[in-house]
């Protein structure tokens, strides 16, 4: 079953279980199971905005809202890496090659891509994307 299509408690939970199943496994290992764990949830079209970044959800506001746009999704997978203590992430908003826009967290100088299409987080390369925006993280950093 879907975690996110369960209770605010076992989201919480999974949430818990996931970070402490891949804090002491290799960085690539942590950010493919964090992508496919927050690629699970349901979108909707708008939710968050990036020129109202000071009013985003913390993470477990995020949890109990249960509302996730391609930003809010992304926001997650970031608190997630900042909660295991990974702190060499940012969060981007980029054109892909179809011309979509898309909102991407960068790992590790972007040698990780998450928030892409599932099962994509080696395959992706950041030349493949044209960045439009950096959000700052140190915003997202003092939510936790």
């Amino acid at each position: 079953m879907n975690v996110f299509q369960n209770h605010y408690e076992v989201r919480l939970k999974e949430w818990y279980d996931l970070r402490q199943e891949i804090k002491d496994i290799p960085l690539q290992e942590q950010c493919i199971k964090i992508d496919q764990w927050w690629q699970q949830t349901p979108l909707v079209n708008h939710y968050l905005h990036y020129d109202f970044i000071d009013q985003w959800p913390g993470p477990w506001e995020l949890l109990v809202e249960n509302m996730y746009c391609t930003i809010a999704r992304a926001l997650g997978m970031c608190y997630t890496l900042l909660l295991i203590d990974v702190d060499n992430i940012e969060m981007v908003e980029a054109t892909d090659q179809n011309n979509e826009d898309v909102v991407l967290v960068l790992v590790d100088s972007a040698k990780y891509i998450l928030n892409y299409w599932p099962v994509t987080v080696l395959n992706n390369h950041l030349q493949d994307f044209k960045v439009k925006k950096h959000i700052n993280i140190n915003k997202i950093k003092q939510k936790i």
